[in-house]
Protein backbone atom coordinates (compact mmCIF):
# COMPACT_ATOMS: atom_id res chain seq x y z
CA UNK A 1 0.00 0.00 0.00
CA UNK A 2 2.87 2.29 0.81
CA UNK A 3 4.31 1.50 -2.59
CA UNK A 4 1.15 2.05 -4.32
CA UNK A 5 0.61 5.03 -2.48
CA UNK A 6 4.31 7.13 -3.06
CA UNK A 7 3.58 6.89 -6.79
CA UNK A 8 0.75 9.33 -6.58
CA UNK A 9 0.71 12.92 -6.57
CA UNK A 10 1.80 13.44 -3.17
CA UNK A 11 2.26 16.97 -1.94
CA UNK A 12 5.62 16.64 -0.29
CA UNK A 13 5.99 19.39 2.10
CA UNK A 14 1.98 19.17 3.59
CA UNK A 15 3.05 15.47 4.47
CA UNK A 16 6.30 16.26 6.13
CA UNK A 17 4.90 19.05 7.85
CA UNK A 18 1.68 16.95 8.88
CA UNK A 19 4.21 14.17 9.91
CA UNK A 20 6.13 16.81 12.05
CA UNK A 21 3.25 18.37 13.57
CA UNK A 22 2.10 14.86 14.76
CA UNK A 23 5.59 13.50 15.99
CA UNK A 24 5.63 10.76 13.57
CA UNK A 25 8.36 11.96 11.63
CA UNK A 26 11.22 9.93 12.52
CA UNK A 27 8.75 7.01 12.26
CA UNK A 28 7.70 7.55 8.26
CA UNK A 29 11.40 8.20 7.46
CA UNK A 30 12.28 4.81 9.16
CA UNK A 31 9.68 3.26 7.62
CA UNK A 32 10.42 4.83 3.91
CA UNK A 33 13.87 4.07 4.17
CA UNK A 34 13.54 0.20 5.06
CA UNK A 35 10.35 0.07 2.17
CA UNK A 36 10.85 2.20 -0.59
CA UNK A 37 13.71 5.20 -0.36
CA UNK A 38 14.41 5.19 -4.46
CA UNK A 39 10.39 6.13 -4.64
CA UNK A 40 11.00 9.39 -2.56
CA UNK A 41 12.50 12.56 -4.51
CA UNK A 42 16.04 12.87 -2.86
CA UNK A 43 15.83 16.27 -1.68
CA UNK A 44 12.45 15.53 0.41
CA UNK A 45 14.55 12.10 1.94
CA UNK A 46 17.56 14.22 2.97
CA UNK A 47 14.94 16.30 4.97
CA UNK A 48 13.92 13.80 6.68
CA UNK A 49 17.06 12.52 7.29
CA UNK A 50 18.23 15.66 8.78
CA UNK A 51 15.19 15.54 10.99
CA UNK A 52 15.68 12.26 12.39
CA UNK A 53 19.40 12.93 13.06
CA UNK A 54 18.54 16.31 14.85
CA UNK A 55 16.02 14.60 16.95
CA UNK A 56 17.92 11.39 17.73
CA UNK A 57 20.30 13.86 18.77
CA UNK A 58 17.85 15.67 21.38
CA UNK A 59 16.43 12.63 22.58
CA UNK A 60 19.85 11.14 23.70
CA UNK A 61 20.88 14.53 25.49
CA UNK A 62 17.20 14.46 27.12
CA UNK A 63 17.42 10.60 27.83
CA UNK A 64 20.85 11.39 29.37
CA UNK A 65 19.27 14.24 31.48
CA UNK A 66 16.41 12.29 32.75
CA UNK A 67 19.22 9.39 34.16
CA UNK A 68 20.89 11.38 35.84
CA UNK A 69 17.96 13.07 37.98
CA UNK A 70 16.54 9.86 38.67
CA UNK A 71 19.56 9.20 40.20
CA UNK A 72 19.72 11.91 42.21
CA UNK A 73 16.15 11.42 43.04
CA UNK A 74 17.17 7.53 44.28
CA UNK A 75 20.04 9.40 46.15
CA UNK A 76 17.64 11.12 48.60
CA UNK A 77 15.36 8.18 48.74
CA UNK A 78 12.61 9.68 46.11
CA UNK A 79 10.16 7.13 44.19
CA UNK A 80 10.36 8.43 40.82
CA UNK A 81 9.21 7.03 37.88
CA UNK A 82 9.85 8.60 34.11
CA UNK A 83 6.61 8.74 32.24
CA UNK A 84 6.04 9.05 28.44
CA UNK A 85 8.94 10.40 26.48
CA UNK A 86 12.27 8.40 26.72
CA UNK A 87 10.81 5.24 28.53
CA UNK A 88 8.15 4.91 25.54
CA UNK A 89 10.30 5.23 23.12
CA UNK A 90 12.43 1.98 24.36
CA UNK A 91 9.76 0.66 25.80
CA UNK A 92 7.72 0.48 22.03
CA UNK A 93 10.45 1.07 19.89
CA UNK A 94 13.19 0.01 21.02
CA UNK A 95 14.78 2.99 20.27
CA UNK A 96 15.19 7.11 21.84
CA UNK A 97 15.20 7.87 18.40
CA UNK A 98 11.55 7.31 16.63
CA UNK A 99 9.51 9.05 19.22
CA UNK A 100 9.92 12.54 19.42
CA UNK A 101 9.32 14.37 23.08
CA UNK A 102 10.04 17.86 24.03
CA UNK A 103 9.89 17.97 27.28
CA UNK A 104 10.81 15.14 30.31
CA UNK A 105 7.84 14.09 32.36
CA UNK A 106 8.92 12.17 36.05
CA UNK A 107 6.25 10.95 38.42
CA UNK A 108 6.54 11.41 42.19
CA UNK A 109 4.42 11.33 45.61
CA UNK A 110 2.83 14.68 46.59
CA UNK A 111 4.43 14.47 49.60
CA UNK A 112 7.53 14.78 47.91
CA UNK A 113 7.37 17.96 46.02
CA UNK A 114 8.56 20.20 48.35
CA UNK A 115 11.90 17.93 48.29
CA UNK A 116 12.17 17.79 44.87
CA UNK A 117 12.02 21.34 44.05
CA UNK A 118 14.68 21.87 46.44
CA UNK A 119 16.55 19.20 44.34
CA UNK A 120 15.84 20.42 40.85
CA UNK A 121 17.13 24.09 41.89
CA UNK A 122 20.02 22.64 42.87
CA UNK A 123 20.79 21.44 39.80
CA UNK A 124 19.47 24.95 37.86
CA UNK A 125 16.10 24.39 37.40
CA UNK A 126 13.59 27.19 37.82
CA UNK A 127 10.06 26.61 38.63
CA UNK A 128 7.83 27.96 36.05
CA UNK A 129 5.81 29.76 38.32
CA UNK A 130 7.10 31.12 41.40
CA UNK A 131 4.96 30.03 44.66
CA UNK A 132 5.06 30.11 48.43
CA UNK A 133 5.00 27.33 49.99
CA UNK A 134 1.42 27.75 51.62
CA UNK A 135 0.65 28.50 47.58
CA UNK A 136 1.85 25.42 47.20
CA UNK A 137 0.16 23.22 49.51
CA UNK A 138 -2.85 24.96 47.56
CA UNK A 139 -1.84 24.04 44.38
CA UNK A 140 -1.14 20.57 45.09
CA UNK A 141 -4.45 20.02 46.21
CA UNK A 142 -6.18 21.73 43.70
CA UNK A 143 -8.41 18.97 41.46
CA UNK A 144 -7.93 21.15 38.66
CA UNK A 145 -3.50 20.57 38.80
CA UNK A 146 -1.28 17.64 38.24
CA UNK A 147 1.79 18.79 37.67
CA UNK A 148 4.78 21.23 38.77
CA UNK A 149 7.16 22.53 35.88
CA UNK A 150 10.46 23.42 35.62
CA UNK A 151 12.90 24.96 33.12
CA UNK A 152 16.27 24.73 32.97
CA UNK A 153 17.35 27.72 30.75
CA UNK A 154 20.58 26.81 30.05
CA UNK A 155 19.92 23.09 29.01
CA UNK A 156 17.22 23.94 26.84
CA UNK A 157 15.09 21.71 29.38
CA UNK A 158 11.03 21.30 30.06
CA UNK A 159 10.52 19.22 32.91
CA UNK A 160 6.96 18.41 34.49
CA UNK A 161 7.02 16.81 37.97
CA UNK A 162 3.63 14.65 38.43
CA UNK A 163 2.37 14.05 41.31
CA UNK A 164 -1.00 12.39 39.34
CA UNK A 165 -1.72 11.90 35.66
CA UNK A 166 -4.45 14.34 34.74
CA UNK A 167 -6.45 16.37 36.37
CA UNK A 168 -8.16 14.89 38.73
CA UNK A 169 -11.94 15.47 36.96
CA UNK A 170 -10.71 13.70 34.03
CA UNK A 171 -8.83 10.60 35.77
CA UNK A 172 -8.24 10.21 39.43
CA UNK A 173 -4.74 8.04 38.45
CA UNK A 174 -2.54 9.36 41.66
CA UNK A 175 1.18 8.51 42.21
CA UNK A 176 0.75 6.31 45.21
CA UNK A 177 -1.79 3.87 42.74
CA UNK A 178 1.58 3.41 40.65
CA UNK A 179 3.90 1.70 43.01
CA UNK A 180 2.86 -1.93 43.34
CA UNK A 181 4.83 -4.23 39.99
CA UNK A 182 6.99 -1.98 39.45
CA UNK A 183 9.47 -3.96 36.68
CA UNK A 184 13.28 -2.68 35.56
CA UNK A 185 13.75 -1.66 32.62
CA UNK A 186 17.39 -0.70 31.15
CA UNK A 187 17.58 2.96 29.97
CA UNK A 188 20.65 4.34 28.46
CA UNK A 189 22.59 1.50 30.22
CA UNK A 190 21.28 2.54 33.83
CA UNK A 191 18.92 0.25 35.34
CA UNK A 192 15.17 2.24 36.12
CA UNK A 193 11.84 1.66 37.50
CA UNK A 194 9.16 1.11 34.47
CA UNK A 195 5.47 0.11 35.04
CA UNK A 196 3.97 -3.08 33.41
CA UNK A 197 2.56 -2.71 29.96
CA UNK A 198 -1.16 -3.28 31.56
CA UNK A 199 -0.82 -0.21 33.51
CA UNK A 200 0.97 1.45 30.72
CA UNK A 201 -2.22 0.71 27.78
CA UNK A 202 -4.86 2.72 30.45
CA UNK A 203 -2.61 5.55 31.31
CA UNK A 204 -1.55 5.79 27.55
CA UNK A 205 -5.65 5.88 26.91
CA UNK A 206 -6.32 8.60 29.27
CA UNK A 207 -3.64 11.18 28.30
CA UNK A 208 -4.43 10.94 24.49
CA UNK A 209 -8.23 11.42 25.54
CA UNK A 210 -7.56 14.13 27.73
CA UNK A 211 -6.20 15.89 24.69
CA UNK A 212 -8.53 14.62 21.87
CA UNK A 213 -6.00 12.41 20.35
CA UNK A 214 -4.85 15.70 18.88
CA UNK A 215 -1.15 13.62 17.59
CA UNK A 216 -1.18 10.68 15.55
CA UNK A 217 1.86 9.82 17.29
CA UNK A 218 0.06 8.49 20.52
CA UNK A 219 -2.14 6.43 18.12
CA UNK A 220 1.24 4.80 17.34
CA UNK A 221 2.70 4.29 20.53
CA UNK A 222 -0.44 2.38 21.45
CA UNK A 223 -0.62 0.12 18.19
CA UNK A 224 2.67 -0.79 18.60
CA UNK A 225 2.59 -1.70 22.26
CA UNK A 226 -0.15 -4.15 21.71
CA UNK A 227 1.31 -5.29 18.40
CA UNK A 228 4.49 -5.89 19.85
CA UNK A 229 3.55 -7.62 23.23
CA UNK A 230 0.85 -10.42 22.45
CA UNK A 231 1.44 -11.52 26.00
CA UNK A 232 -0.25 -8.50 27.57
CA UNK A 233 -2.85 -9.68 30.32
CA UNK A 234 -6.03 -8.39 29.30
CA UNK A 235 -7.63 -9.01 32.90
CA UNK A 236 -5.26 -6.72 34.68
CA UNK A 237 -5.38 -4.00 31.70
CA UNK A 238 -9.41 -4.01 32.02
CA UNK A 239 -9.69 -4.24 36.25
CA UNK A 240 -7.12 -1.19 36.63
CA UNK A 241 -8.96 0.57 34.16
CA UNK A 242 -12.06 -0.34 36.00
CA UNK A 243 -10.08 0.91 39.53
CA UNK A 244 -8.90 4.12 37.54
CA UNK A 245 -12.12 4.99 36.39
CA UNK A 246 -11.04 4.94 32.62
CA UNK A 247 -12.37 2.46 30.94
CA UNK A 248 -14.58 4.32 28.30
CA UNK A 249 -10.93 6.09 27.45
CA UNK A 250 -9.68 2.82 27.61
CA UNK A 251 -12.23 1.36 24.77
CA UNK A 252 -11.90 4.80 22.28
CA UNK A 253 -8.22 4.43 22.41
CA UNK A 254 -8.13 0.21 21.66
CA UNK A 255 -11.52 0.89 18.81
CA UNK A 256 -9.02 3.76 17.21
CA UNK A 257 -6.30 1.05 16.82
CA UNK A 258 -7.94 -1.43 15.48
CA UNK A 259 -9.93 0.70 12.90
CA UNK A 260 -6.71 2.72 11.93
CA UNK A 261 -3.69 0.00 11.93
CA UNK A 262 -5.67 -3.81 12.29
CA UNK A 263 -5.02 -3.61 15.66
CA UNK A 264 -6.34 -7.58 16.86
CA UNK A 265 -8.04 -7.51 20.15
CA UNK A 266 -9.29 -10.13 21.91
CA UNK A 267 -12.84 -11.46 21.91
CA UNK A 268 -13.64 -10.31 25.52
CA UNK A 269 -12.27 -7.16 24.76
CA UNK A 270 -14.22 -6.57 22.13
CA UNK A 271 -17.59 -7.97 24.28
CA UNK A 272 -16.65 -4.87 26.71
CA UNK A 273 -16.34 -2.67 23.81
CA UNK A 274 -20.03 -3.60 22.11
CA UNK A 275 -21.62 -2.40 25.58
CA UNK A 276 -20.39 1.22 25.01
CA UNK A 277 -19.62 0.82 21.09
CA UNK A 278 -22.79 3.91 20.51
CA UNK A 279 -21.37 6.09 22.36
CA UNK A 280 -17.61 5.45 20.50
CA UNK A 281 -19.30 5.83 17.48
CA UNK A 282 -20.21 9.36 18.24
CA UNK A 283 -16.63 10.24 19.94
CA UNK A 284 -14.80 8.83 17.00
CA UNK A 285 -15.91 10.95 14.51
CA UNK A 286 -14.79 14.06 16.59
CA UNK A 287 -10.84 12.55 16.51
CA UNK A 288 -10.85 11.85 13.17
CA UNK A 289 -12.10 15.13 11.97
CA UNK A 290 -9.38 17.23 13.93
CA UNK A 291 -7.13 14.74 13.76
CA UNK A 292 -5.54 16.64 10.55
CA UNK A 293 -8.36 19.90 10.17
CA UNK A 294 -6.47 23.27 10.44
CA UNK A 295 -8.67 24.13 13.61
CA UNK A 296 -8.82 21.41 16.10
CA UNK A 297 -11.73 20.16 18.39
CA UNK A 298 -9.27 20.79 21.65
CA UNK A 299 -9.18 24.51 20.11
CA UNK A 300 -12.35 25.14 20.41
CA UNK A 301 -13.88 25.46 24.17
CA UNK A 302 -17.60 24.27 23.61
CA UNK A 303 -16.01 21.62 21.36
CA UNK A 304 -13.84 20.45 23.75
CA UNK A 305 -16.23 20.36 26.86
CA UNK A 306 -18.90 18.29 25.20
CA UNK A 307 -15.92 16.21 23.82
CA UNK A 308 -15.11 15.74 27.42
CA UNK A 309 -18.25 14.71 28.70
CA UNK A 310 -18.81 12.41 26.42
CA UNK A 311 -15.13 10.51 27.14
Amino acid sequence: RIKALVKQNIDWQYLTQTADKHGVLSLLDSRINSICPKAIPESVLNQWHKSFQFIAQRNLFLTGELVNLLKLLKEKNIVALPYKGPVIATLIYNNVALRRFGDLDIIVQKKDIFAVRELLIAQGFLPKREMTDAELVKYLNSKREHTYDFIHEQKSIYLEIHWRIAPKYVCPIEAEDLRQDLEPLSLAGTTINNLPLEDWLPILCVHGSRHVWERFSWLCDIATLIHKNPDINWDKVIKKAEIWGCQRMLFLGLFMVHDLFGIKLPVEIWQRINKVEQILKGIVPQVYNQLFAEVRTSEKFMGRTLYHIQV
